[in-house]
């Protein structure tokens, strides 16, 4: 299916370095939550926050994605950020998938950190004139306290409509989701592996297959 003829899409951006078990629960939780039709995974070719970090190459962590993804058609792998030059900022790749995607027909998925921080962002109030807005609470499964803190802070314009639900005049949705927090980290794993320990319970058993035969973490 096209990007353009699935009706309601999800958007997971994230360095996916690698893509770990964490990464799929959040995907699929607010799939099913909100009944969307597909999620795109979208591997970010430099974030922001990791400039001076070094990062596993782009087509590594894409070949990771994709494999995990296999036989699991309403998780998809997008590689909009493929080409990028310089860092991967979160308005600009919106707005690049903006003429693929039917207005407000998107869902920009984050974690309620992310959300706590995302003044930080570049133009980040022109952010749910593009898409809706998923907040992830992993922390507190019941609780709304940090993301309506953070809404009444920078989203003024915003009403609560119902729990977990505000909306705004001409604007995308923000919107909470709860689900059970995942222990799981991209660094605990890439430490795993780069000492020779087995991953496989933290990841995809592709990705595990493809960190083992590559060898992609050792000696990293």
């Amino acid at each position: 299916m096209a990007v353009g003829q699935a009706g309601r899409i999800g958007l997971l951006g994230g360095t996916f370095d690698p893509l770990h078990n964490g990464h799929l629960a959040v995907a699929r939780a607010v799939r099913d939550q909100l009944g969307l039709d597909r999620v795109l995974l979208i591997p970010a070719s430099r974030p922001p926050h990791k400039l001076h970090y070094p990062i596993t190459p782009f087509a590594t962590r894409a070949a990771m994605i994709q494999a995990a993804l296999a036989g699991e058609p309403s998780l998809a792998l997008s590689l909009v950020e493929q080409e990028t030059n310089g860092p991967s900022y979160s308005i600009d790749t919106l707005e690049r998938l903006a003429p693929t995607l039917g207005p407000l027909q998107s869902y920009f998925i984050i974690g309620a950190d992310a959300f706590a921080d995302i003044p930080s962002w570049k133009r980040f109030r022109d952010i749910p004139r593009l898409t809706n807005l998923v907040v992830v609470n992993r922390h507190d499964v019941a609780g709304i306290g940090q993301p309506h803190a953070c809404i009444k802070q920078y989203f003024s314009e915003y009403a609560l409509v119902r729990e977990g639900v505000w909306q705004a005049a001409g604007q995308g949705d923000i919107l909470l989701i709860a689900m059970p927090r995942v222990d799981i980290s991209s660094t605990m794993v890439r430490d795993l592996a780069r000492s020779g320990g087995d991953v496989s319970a933290l990841v995809p058993a592709a990705v595990t297959e493809v960190i083992v035969r590559q060898g992609v973490y050792r000696g990293a």
